[in-house]
């Protein structure tokens, strides 16, 4: 057993990466890396009491030479004797399509099929080829876009499957049902392998030097030499010039992601015991609590926002300027409203309370006009199932059902009434208060959200607001015990 196997085969143990049983997805795409990454495996299939099973895709992008490398795997599988799943993906037309670069449109293809493959066989793991090198610039990358210790910690030897198919959420179980559809496997679809990175410890050099030794041949992607590219610069470029001030960069690169991992792993525990109390996610958003939020040391509040956006982003990179541009909105109190990348809005409310994503559904009636005019008695349709019932009873009130409803004294009332949005200078005076106030402020106070409160039904008479519909009711308004005429005032919402 060469060094290298050993050296892989001990990162495995250490990671607990492939359990005896079921098969590892092998993702080869002809290249050093994953020539490399299926010859070690093959070489551990028997000691690791599994199968391996090699799974290509052809992105389209390069032609006839992308074919080539695919006929090339389909070839190396035949002659090893492993099962393949061999496919293509018009990539750079789903990159128009979405609008997205090539670069993302690839990933998410290819992850895609990665996991319809490990899907339709009942895959444990889909292994990946990245190495030391490729940890040394993605932390790199990392750092000069300013990341925190979770950017600094790199790619993980081993993500959960909810993870690195957390951009694919929407179409997980049409990926299950196109596996039984596409691939002549047998199905087993309960399955969530995670993605595994056995070389992860091993350098470009080691694998290059294996390669030579065993004598693999592998296609090179000229694309990987093309400088426009930032992680090709810093391949190319920036990672020499590094190594002429530390020779052991790459390993040295490769410590400061393992510290890295470890800290965030401690602030993910930290975060997931409180996050019950901070937040309440729901389709589409996240509303968190402003007491809890307050309590929460500023790393924690990094993290929150962070695991918000990262199931709300649609995959979008969300940057530390972001996040603290977000932190210091918060901060500052009710009213404040940005957006994050990915579409996800952030919108600030009440005690330093605030939603990501989409904002809570509240389902409450809204004035489509300025005003309607209420009949002595009847029915008023609103609009999206909601309606006002005027009715005329004898004194004395019964008590109301709910706050949609109210009963007020006929004869206190300066008719004709209607029901009307709100005006500038509109003012209140509350039954059982002291004095008028402002209708913005009790607004506020009722914690009324603001894009409620422009079209919310007010009860009025041409002279005064007799009923802030669900909230408070005008002084001297409301029927008592000698009211000889009352007037019952509902809204209804078809069910």
């Amino acid at each position: 057993m060469t060094a290298l196997i050993t050296q892989v085969r001990a990162l495995v143990a250490a990671q607990q990466m492939i359990a005896p049983g079921p098969p590892i997805v092998v993702a080869v795409s002809g290249g050093p890396d994953s020539l490399c990454l299926l010859h070690v495996l093959a070489a551990l299939r028997e000691d690791l009491g599994v199968t391996l099973h090699v799974a290509h895709l052809d992105h389209m992008i390069r032609g006839a030479e992308s074919a080539a490398e695919a006929e090339f795997v389909a070839d190396l599988a035949r002659r090893w004797g492993l099962p393949a799943t061999i496919a293509s993906a018009d990539v750079p037309g789903l990159a128009r399509a979405a609008g997205a670069n090539l670069h993302a449109a690839a990933r998410d293809a290819r992850y895609r099929f990665l996991a319809r493959v490990a899907h339709a066989c009942g895959a444990q793991a889909v292994a990946v080829a990245h190495h030391a090198d490729d940890q040394a610039e993605t932390v790199l990358m990392h750092l000069l876009r300013g990341a925190g210790p979770e950017g600094l910690r790199g790619m993980r030897p081993v993500v959960p499957y909810d993870e690195w198919t957390a951009d694919l959420e929407t179409s997980r179980q049409a990926d299950k049902e196109q596996a039984q559809r596409d691939l002549s496997l047998s199905p087993c679809l309960l399955v969530s392998p995670s993605l595994i990175r056995p070389l992860l410890q091993v350098t470009r050099a080691e694998i290059e030097s294996y390669c030579a030794a065993h004598g693999l041949d592998p296609r090179r992607d000229p694309s990987n030499q093309d400088l426009a590219a930032t992680r090709n610069r810093i391949r190319h470029d920036l990672l020499p010039r590094l190594i002429e001030y530390n020779p052991h960069v790459v390993s040295a690169l490769g410590r400061t992601a393992a510290i890295c991992a470890e800290e965030q792993s401690f602030v993910d525990a930290a975060l997931a015991a409180v996050w019950a109390a901070l937040a309440r996610e729901r389709e589409g958003g996240a509303d968190f609590a402003g007491a809890a939020w307050r309590e929460l040391h500023p790393a924690l509040q990094r993290a929150a926002i962070r695991r918000a956006h990262a199931r709300l982003g649609h995959g979008a990179t969300l940057g530390m300027e972001h996040v603290e541009q977000a932190r210091a909105l918060i901060g500052r109190g009710v009213g404040g409203r940005a957006d994050l990348p990915g579409g996800v809005a952030l919108v600030v409310g009440y005690d330093g309370s605030f939603t990501l994503g989409a904002p809570l559904h509240i389902d409450s009636p809204q004035l489509g006009s300025d005003s309607v005019p209420l009949p002595a008695e009847g029915h008023v349709d609103l609009g999206e199932g909601w309606a006002i019932e005027v009715t005329r009873l004898p004194g004395p009130p019964p008590r109301p059902v709910d706050r949609w409803e109210v009963y007020l004294d006929a004869a206190a009332l300066d008719q004709p009434l209607l029901a009307r949005r709100r005006r500038p200078g509109d003012r209140l005076r509350p039954a059982g208060g002291r004095g008028g106030r402002r209708l913005q402020d009790l607004l506020v106070d009722a914690k009324l959200p603001r894009a409620l409160r422009d079209a919310w039904p007010i009860v009025a008479t041409p002279s005064a607001i007799v009923w802030v519909a669900g909230l408070r009711t005008a002084e001297g308004a409301l029927a008592g015990p000698h009211s000889r005429e009352i007037v019952k005032i509902r809204f209804v919402k078809d069910t």
